[in-house]
């Protein structure tokens, strides 16, 4: 049951904190408990499009607290439309929504000696620092690439592969799919595909000289020669409220997939 609700929206909207308010004061008649913090929440509701849902995602750290996404943004390919919104999370707060559970995957760098730990919805993102391109070394339970000369690489959940490996030409997986998806961005060679493995891989990753590494479009992490980058699925997972479940339905209406 819903008790506890945090309300996050994207500050630079136009008009946003009026709405915020709107949904609070929604949310406080239905006698919610309203909290100033994500923690120890049941619900999070974002307000804006797909960066301030993984904000969100972030936030709760897959505590268990449920998401749900109201599409203020361009795309919001993770948030739901914000017509006849009262009258949606009314339903939400009576019990009424249909739960999805989708993949994080935990990230864990190896610099100097320390440990750096992070996780991620949609994707990694590895990308050179400089203006040379870079060399990357990708190996799970065997090399999958062993030198790849390349801009970057994202290493994405099925969730993810609408997102930014969508952008780098990375086949679109439902994301009811068990498994992880490796896309090199701008190869400097004519022998490569995107690699889709078993979510039960651990991948590896080195790089030289150095560069940059992006969680989620979230954080950002440099990286040497001498440091190693870690993902594998996490025993974590996020649990989001869609109310369109037909996922190539919103491919089409959203993406224009296939027109």
């Amino acid at each position: 049951m819903i008790k506890k609700v945090f309300v996050l929206a994207n500050k630079k909207i136009a008009g946003i904190e009026k709405e915020k308010n709107r949904i609070e004061k929604l949310f406080k008649r239905c006698g919610k408990d309203v909290q100033n913090s994500p923690e120890g929440v049941d619900l999070v509701v974002t307000m804006g499009g797909d960066g301030t849902f993984l904000k969100g995602v972030h936030l709760i750290k897959g505590s268990g607290a449920i998401l749900y996404g109201i599409k203020y943004g361009n795309v919001g390919f993770l948030a739901n439309p914000v017509n006849d919104i009262e009258s949606k999370l009314k339903k939400v707060m009576e019990g009424e929504f249909r739960l999805q559970e989708r993949m994080l995957l935990d990230v864990v760098i190896k610099k100097e000696g320390k440990t750096l730990r992070d996780m991620c919805l949609n994707e990694v993102a590895i990308f050179r620092k400089g203006i040379r391109i870079i060399d990357l070394s990708v190996t799970g339970s065997e090399p999958v690439y062993r030198r790849l000369r390349c801009d970057g690489l994202l290493i994405s959940t099925p969730t993810g592969s609408t997102a930014h490996s969508l952008s780098a030409l990375g086949p679109v997986i439902s994301p009811d799919v068990d498994c992880l998806l490796i896309v090199p961005v701008c190869p400097h060679t004519v022998s490569w595909r995107p690699a889709i493995l078993s979510s039960g891989e651990k991948i590896s990753v080195t790089v030289s000289p150095e560069a940059v590494l992006s969680v989620d479009g979230q954080r950002e992490f440099e990286l040497g020669a001498s440091d190693t980058l870690t993902v594998k699925k996490s025993s974590r997972s996020v649990k989001i409220i869609m109310e369109d479940s037909s996922f190539f339905g919103k491919l089409e209406s959203k993406l224009k997939w296939g027109t």
